[in-house]
Order: structure tokens, then sequence, then C-alpha cells
């Protein structure tokens, strides 16, 4: 039996795979993020926790922000599939070494570094055109937004459910996070055009 319409949109739900791994690398640590600042000792008042942690989870945004006009424009240069490889390369990584961080330096550190080298929104949004024709276009773009949203539930999902806060043991959501990451480099890879 053929799927000639599934093999037309493989390149729609690799984008859309990647997208996913980059959403729940991005939020698998809200619901733990407070209990690895404590982890850390860094403060013994309560209230404070939320200041620190809100700069582990910023630091993600702030790296964005800061490379975001650059991969854009190396993705109309290069090619939007190097662009989104490189972006969950740094997901895969970076959430090892957060996931393994044994400060909040470094915690922060890894975050800010996932989110610099994380151009994958606006390029799996640019690349929709390019793989999508124009008729099935408004309809990947639901994916795109869809696939996002379901991220950002099961993320934070997984994070409350894989760590272990009395053990101080939060590898396990990010290592998992990080073998999306890479499937969804080969996906990628396989399905997406240059």
């Amino acid at each position: 039996m053929r799927f000639p319409k599934l093999r037309a949109r493989a390149p729609l739900y690799a984008i859309c795979f990647g997208l996913f791994a980059n959403a729940y690398a991005m939020t698998n640590p809200f619901s733990y993020v407070a209990f690895l600042v404590e982890s850390y000792g860094i403060t013994n008042d309560r209230r404070a926790v939320g200041f620190y942690a809100g700069w582990i989870m910023s630091a993600f945004m702030a790296g964005r922000a800061v490379s975001s006009l650059y991969l854009g424009a190396l993705s109309d240069r290069r090619g939007r599939k190097p662009v989104i490889q490189v972006g969950l390369l740094s997901c895969a990584v970076f959430q090892l070494l957060f996931g393994l961080a044994p400060s909040f330096a470094w915690a922060v550190a890894a975050r800010l570094a996932m989110g610099l080298f994380n151009g994958i929104i606006a390029v799996a949004k640019a690349a929709i055109p390019e793989v999508v024709p124009a008729s099935e276009q408004t309809v990947a773009m639901s994916w795109l937004a869809g696939v996002w949203g379901i991220a950002m539930v099961a993320g934070p999902a997984a994070g409350g459910l894989m760590v272990d806060t009395e053990a101080g043991q939060y590898l396990a959501p990010n290592a998992l996070g990080s073998v999306l990451a890479v499937a969804s480099i080969i996906a990628v890879h396989v399905y997406v055009p240059k």
C-alpha cells in the first residue's frame, strides 16, 4: 500500500516534530524549576526562589532575543534546514547540561546557550511556504500552532512526572527532551529539503 499524501507531507511533519522538541525543551522545567533553585541552596528565603527561577526560565528567551534576527538572516542565506538542525542540536546538548547542572550559574548558562543557538520558531514558519503547496499553507500553519500548544502541555507534565525532587534528580525529563531533539534532527535531515 502506498501513501502519497503522507510522503508529500513528510517535510511538514518533520518540521512539526522539531518544533515540538523545541517547545518541550523550553517548557519542561516549568513544573520543577523552583525545587531546582532550592536544591542549589542559594537562598533561605522561600519568597526569593521565584526570583532565581525567573532567571533560569528567562535565560532561554534572552538567548533567543539576542540571536533570532541573525539566525533568521542566516536561514535566508544558508537554508532553513541547517538552522533548524543547529537549533535542535542546541536543545539536545544544552538540555542535558541543564539536567546535570550542579549550580545556579550553570543552569542559567545552559538555558542561555540553548536559546542563543535556537531560531526554530521563526525559521519553521518561514519554511512552510517552501515545503507545502500554497493551497495547504493555512492548514500547515495551524499544525505548527497546534503542535506548539501540545508541547506546552507535554513539557511541564513530563517534567513534573519525571523529576525526583527529594533525591535532587532533574536529568530524566531533560534526557527525554534530548532524545526528542536528536530524533527530530534525523527527521529534518531525511525529509526537509535544503
